[in-house]
């Protein structure tokens, strides 16, 4: 019925796209950053919190694991040289994997955007997907904090 390209409407030609270009990014491994570039976990003293981890990650990630902190710093001085700095509604912010409630966040920023800046650090074996976000909510979410929340996924090769 379908052709031998198309191969079906279920989804199996998006699966096998995504293999493929998975598979070639493992084969040729990602761009490393320069080794002079100031990093997160060398350089600040961060608060790791696991109730907040909890809240906006997933419980039982597929692969590495997650850590949530916080720091007083101002985004702006953690951001890399090549990070875009974005406003977004504070949903988009903190995404749908985590177990927050989603109307107190929103009643939380009322109307406000959630600053955010999105990169990676590759030290070694060890390859970190970071998102900092400020102003961030307590764990409570009863209260916008100042700082920053850095939302690190550690994966180790």
């Amino acid at each position: 019925m379908y052709s031998s390209v198309r191969m079906s409407v279920n989804g199996t030609t998006r699966r096998a796209a995504l293999f493929v270009v998975f598979g070639a990014l493992a084969f040729v491994g990602f761009p490393r950053q320069d080794a002079g570039v100031r990093t997160l976990r060398d350089s600040l003293a961060l608060d790791c919190d696991a109730v907040l981890t909890a809240l906006f990650t997933p419980a039982r990630p597929q692969l590495g694991r997650y850590e949530v902190c916080t720091t007083r710093e101002p985004l702006a001085a953690l951001v890399g040289p090549d990070w875009r700095i974005e406003a977004v509604p504070p949903l988009d912010a903190f995404g749908a994997a985590g177990a927050y409630d989603r109307a107190a966040l929103a009643r939380l920023y009322g109307g406000r955007r959630a600053t955010v800046a999105r990169g990676w650090t590759e030290h070694g074996e060890r390859f970190e997907s970071i998102m900092l976000i400020s102003p961030h909510p307590d764990a409570s979410l009863t209260r916008l904090m100042p700082g920053t929340l850095v939302i690190r996924h550690v994966i180790i090769r």
